[in-house]
């Protein structure tokens, strides 16, 4: 369809809806929603969502946080030094030895893969990415040549 056909067909659909009548919400709809508007508007500012809080009461909530946040972190970095912490990082330690495990398997397969990728020479690398790029621009354009023909093909019959 070009504009036109597409103008035409909106100044079609336009004048049918304005002939339509005007439809009301039932009418125990319309009292339903506005006492829940009515309601909501009476709410007190602390249940309200934090954007309706008054300016001082958001700053002294933020403050109070970052204090309990600050707080937190002091505690915990005074808990860290305790006998019993240090008893029981070494336990959490043996019962993750695990993990440690796997981080040295891939740091050893990380080693082993950047050892081979610098064994390559750089050409061959940048050579391999621009025939990857074409490829896929090359997939692209026959993927739009093909929706293409499609798309004409459609429109023709």
């Amino acid at each position: 369809m070009n504009s036109n056909e597409n103008e035409k067909l909106e100044a079609a659909v336009t004048a049918l809806l304005r002939k339509m009548p005007a439809r009301r919400a039932p009418a125990g709809l319309e009292a339903r929603v506005l006492s829940e508007i009515a309601r909501r508007a009476a709410l007190p500012w602390w249940r309200k969502s934090f954007a309706h809080w008054p300016a001082a009461a958001r700053l002294l909530f933020i403050a109070a946080s970052a204090a309990v946040g600050v707080g937190a972190v002091a505690g915990l970095v005074a808990l860290s030094g305790t006998p019993g912490a240090v008893q029981a990082s070494g336990t959490i330690s043996r019962t993750f030895a695990w993990l440690f495990l796997a981080r040295d398997v891939v740091g050893s397969f990380d080693a082993n893969v950047r050892q081979l990728i610098s064994a390559v020479p750089s050409l061959w690398l940048y050579g391999t990415a621009a025939a990857v790029a074409v490829a896929y621009a090359t997939l692209a354009a026959i993927g739009a040549a093909t929706y293409r023909a499609v798309s004409f093909a459609r429109q023709s019959s």
